[in-house]
């Protein structure tokens, strides 16, 4: 069946309490996994509110850039209405 995990047979070795030693490694490799996949989980929640916070900024700042074209060709425009003014002085 798809998605089965199957569990070999064990050789029969066993600690001192009955517990089979294979079945011993297993858990010790289960805990492992749940101790590092908790530790991935907070990494990657940490990079994902970091992430937010840059996209945030970057939000920002092309607001910002934005305004600063438009204020640019604000100036560009007053100055070429200058400059088209002057031409028509004669010295």
């Amino acid at each position: 069946m798809a998605g089965e995990i199957l569990l070999e047979k064990t050789t029969g070795k066993t600690d001192p309490e009955g517990e089979s030693v294979s079945l011993g490694n297993l858990e010790d490799k289960v805990n492992l996994f749940l101790t590092k996949y908790q530790e991935l989980k907070k990494e990657r929640d940490g990079l994902a509110a970091a992430l937010n916070v840059e996209r945030e900024k970057m939000m920002k700042l092309e607001k910002k850039l934005e305004l600063l074209s438009q204020d640019r060709e604000k100036v560009k425009t007053r100055i070429d209405q200058l400059l088209h003014r002057l031409k028509g002085v004669d010295f």
